[in-house]
């Protein structure tokens, strides 16, 4: 028996004596608070409104959207003009004008063109309809919709973007707090695992207790590393977010602020109805559809066409000197109202028999369109209860986590004490430990969760904030 003590010993001692080079170098770096250099050297502090602002102004998808907002702005003025106003043209021609080279001393020109030019510059309006039965106007109207409508997507988009500037600020830092909570865990066990090697040289301790302490130090080292990986993961997206070097590190100066919403389903619901980014692009879409089958019923009728020809103005040069010109057409100089008739109907071929099958396709495009409103109107209302749902049962949860955290670390001060003084056993100290930061874990998890969804009942309601609560202002230091 006393031969079998000395081999799980000297087995013990063999085991601790292989790794114990780089256990006692990490144990000297958390008495050394060496571990927070990985965390705090070499970076860049920021707070949620520095993050907001350059994120802003340098995150490449927003330049991009300053870019096609100016386009959405050309687009409408090119449908606009072309709707109210005629089209009036600068035009020149010239013919041709050449030069020879009599390389035979030939006595004929060798050029077809004469020696002089001629031609002419003017304006000219192009034909003006003044009434076709609606169809132009039915056309504009669309191009006026998707043209408020663009302009509404680029805002949508510029405040999912700061949605999501704040959304990983946050996450930045709940895993930086993450990151501090399983290093204060690493020097918990750390301490334990010195304590349990005293123990063991002075023989006061079981091998079976210390190899537990050990197992729990490696695991806190092994938890602590894997903190820092999501953590600098978090650090990469940011980099993403507001345009910056991806090895960029930050050091987030504040963190996440708890706050309660104070609406009920219904009022957050008729915002819903009134803003909601997809509600609106179906309500958009099923106008479209509505008056592009008007505009095909219109083309499909034997309606005439009303213009104006205004003429244009000239001045023609040639060898005999310039001559001003002005006509509506060949040799007339009268302003024309004219009514024309112009019709075609598919008898045989693609399209149907008189336009049938391209009268039924638009007439089906527009109830499409109407049952995606009809289906979205249900989609947001599902939405807006279950974000609602989700929200409250966070707030629920997020008081029972805070209660938890508290009641954690009581419980570690009188437990570490007693097992000190011998007065408790190692099993009950891990699990206060476990306890102390899984609870912390799930504390800072539901906290960030909670917002989240904030975040998105707010783009669901379709606005930057909730009424008396800025997102911006969710910071404490």
């Amino acid at each position: 028996m006393h031969k079998s003590i000395v081999i799980l010993y000297f087995s013990l001692f063999y085991s601790f004596a292989i790794g114990q080079t780089n256990l006692d170098q990490l144990e000297k770096d958390i008495k050394n608070n060496k571990l927070t250099t990985v965390i705090t050297n070499n970076s860049v502090p920021l707070t949620l409104l520095d993050a907001i602002e350059e994120g802003l102004r340098k995150n490449s998808e927003q330049i991009e959207r300053k870019y096609e907002f100016q386009i959405n702005e050309l687009t409408y003025l090119d449908a606009r003009d072309e709707f109210y106003f005629p089209k009036l043209n600068l035009t020149m021609n010239t013919s041709s004008d050449h030069f020879t080279e009599n390389l035979y001393r030939d006595d004929k020109d060798n050029s077809q063109s004469g020696q002089t030019p001629s031609g002419s510059i003017g304006l000219g309006f192009e034909e003006y309809t003044l009434f076709n039965w609606g169809k132009d106007y039915l056309v504009f109207l669309n191009a006026k919709g998707n043209y408020k409508r663009t302009k509404e997507k680029l805002s949508e988009e510029k405040r999912e973007l700061r949605f999501l500037i704040i959304s990983e600020f946050f996450n930045l830092s709940r895993n930086h707090q993450l990151v501090r909570a399983y290093k204060k865990q690493l020097g918990h066990t750390s301490f334990l695992y010195r304590l349990a090697k005293e123990k063991m040289m002075l023989r006061k301790l079981g091998s079976q207790e210390f190899l537990q302490a050990k197992a729990l130090f490696l695991k806190a080292h092994k938890n602590y590393h894997n903190s820092l990986v999501e953590y600098y993961s978090a650090q990469e997206s940011m980099a993403k977010l507001l345009g910056k070097d991806l090895k960029t590190i930050f050091r987030p100066l504040s963190f996440l602020k708890y706050k309660s919403i104070n609406f009920s389903p219904k009022e957050s619901y008729s915002f819903v109805l009134k803003n909601n980014p997809s509600l609106k692009e179906a309500k958009n879409s099923m106008l479209i559809s509505q008056r592009t089958y008007q505009k095909v019923l219109k083309e499909n009728m034997p309606l005439p066409k009303f213009s104006l020809k205004l003429g244009s103005y000239q001045r023609g040069f040639s060898s005999g000197g310039y001559e001003d010109k002005y006509e509506t057409f060949d040799e007339s100089k009268n302003i024309e109202i004219a009514a024309t008739l112009n019709m075609s109907w598919t008898i045989y071929g693609s399209g149907g028999f008189f336009n049938s099958r391209i009268t039924e396709k638009s007439f089906l495009n527009k109830k499409i369109s109407e049952i995606r409103l009809r289906e979205n109107h249900r989609s947001i209302e599902v939405s807006n209860n279950l974000t609602h749902k989700r929200i409250i049962y966070l707030e629920k949860k997020y008081e029972a986590s805070l209660a938890q955290v508290n009641n954690a670390r009581d419980v570690f001060d009188k437990a570490i004490d007693n097992y000190i003084a011998s007065k408790t056993h190692f099993s009950n100290i891990d699990f206060v430990l476990d306890e102390i930061i899984e609870s912390k874990v799930d504390y800072e998890n539901t906290k960030y969760a909670h917002l989240v969804e904030k975040l998105n009942m707010a783009a669901l309601m379709g606005v930057d904030d909730f009424a008396g609560e800025k997102f911006d202002n969710l910071v404490e230091q």
